[in-house]
């Protein structure tokens, strides 16, 4: 086990596969915001890395720029203690069966896995059977937006736990200044290059009528090269920039390097692209589904989710208001963030359910 601290008592343990360092997805940003959100309300936390791919650089940094971490495995994890252990796994460990009859449990589905394989068209069985199984053995289950509990309740689950609530995510409004150039001629993406988020729109909408002047700007991994094969055979190469996983002043780069930020999702249980547009004043074109209208209200150009024609028709729409209604919508969305959506108020929401777990 590696870690960075002498404490061996908390009063929570955060068990997750992703540290915000070179992450594949949004938990990290999860992780990064509810590391900031529990400490400035005085949460004494560990923050256990399992399931270690980092490479020792980016292990040295974790360690160097978070407090309190350890990296280990579960069996190792058994070496602290904590009234509660708070799982963001995606993956399965067998370890896990110990740490669960240790502790009390609380599990965040950042995603439910039987509507990633649904809206990803991948099979992921076996991954939805252990998910299911994590539902099962847990204390508590915490879903990110109120659609994904009417899902949750869909698949059948509430028969394998009753007890689960509601904690949207939250962020930390960012240092750097808001966005205040509003050219409409950059489009970004941003998140995994999967199906369910089809990334190919935002590269697709540079072929249509009014946006020869236009470029997009990719910020993402993949476990599908799809929509880069869409940039070759379109000959859109000058016009799209692949920039991989961005975070910290990569990430600020990307933000202030756009105009407008596209999310184009079939299935998205929360979104966390779309806070960070909205602290930084950013206009959102997005689908009108599931945790995306729960961040937005009306405060986002929205098309109907899958449609690629009533895409184009929002992105006319952004591209056709004044700079004047855009700054309009985009301060709107700004102040509904910060009322609803801070990493304050989604730890205070976390430190609620520990509290009721440790007078158990």
């Amino acid at each position: 086990m590696i870690t960075n601290t002498d404490q061996r008592v908390f009063d929570v343990i955060e068990v997750t596969n992703e540290m915000p360092v070179n992450r594949i997805g949004g938990v990290g940003s999860v992780i990064e915001n509810l590391y900031t959100g529990l400490k400035s309300i005085g949460v004494n936390s560990l923050w256990f890395l399992t399931d270690n791919s980092y490479t020792e650089d980016e292990l040295t940094y974790i360690l160097n720029t978070y407090e309190k971490v350890a990296i280990g495995t579960y069996e190792e994890l058994l070496q602290f203690s904590a009234p509660v252990i708070h799982e963001h796994s995606y993956r399965f460990d067998s370890g896990m069966e110990i740490a669960f009859k240790r502790f009390n449990t609380v599990f965040t589905i950042h995603s439910l896995l039987a509507f990633e394989e649904i809206f990803n068209n991948v099979a992921l069985s076996s991954q939805v059977k252990w998910q299911e199984k994590l539902i099962a053995k847990s204390d508590t289950v915490v879903l990110i937006s109120e659609t994904e509990r009417k899902k949750y309740i869909e698949l059948g689950y509430k028969e394998l736990n009753e007890n689960f609530r509601v904690i949207h995510n939250g962020l930390k409004l960012p240092a750097a200044g808001t966005k205040k150039r509003r050219d409409k001629k950059v489009f970004g993406y941003c998140g995994r290059l999967v199906p369910r988020k089809r990334p190919e729109y935002s590269q697709l909408i540079l072929l249509e009528d009014g946006f020869s002047d236009c470029s997009t700007y990719i910020a993402g991994k993949a476990f599908s090269f799809y929509a880069k094969d869409l940039v070759e055979s379109n000959n859109l190469e000058q016009r799209v920039r692949y920039l991989g996983w961005c975070g910290g002043p990569r990430l600020e780069a990307f933000y202030n390097a756009i105009d407008v930020l596209v999310i184009p999702s079939t299935y998205e249980p929360f979104g966390m692209c779309a806070l960070e547009a909205a602290a930084r004043n950013i206009p959102v074109i997005c689908s009108r589904v599931d945790g995306l209208e729960e961040i937005f209200g009306d405060h986002a150009f929205y098309f109907e989710p899958g449609n690629y024609n009533d895409f184009v028709q929002a992105a006319r729409q952004w591209k056709a208001s004044s700079n004047s209604e855009i700054e309009s919508i985009s301060i709107l969305a700004k102040k509904r963030m910060k009322r609803y959506f801070s990493d304050t108020i989604m730890a205070e929401k976390y430190q609620i359910i520990f509290k009721q777990m440790k007078e158990r």
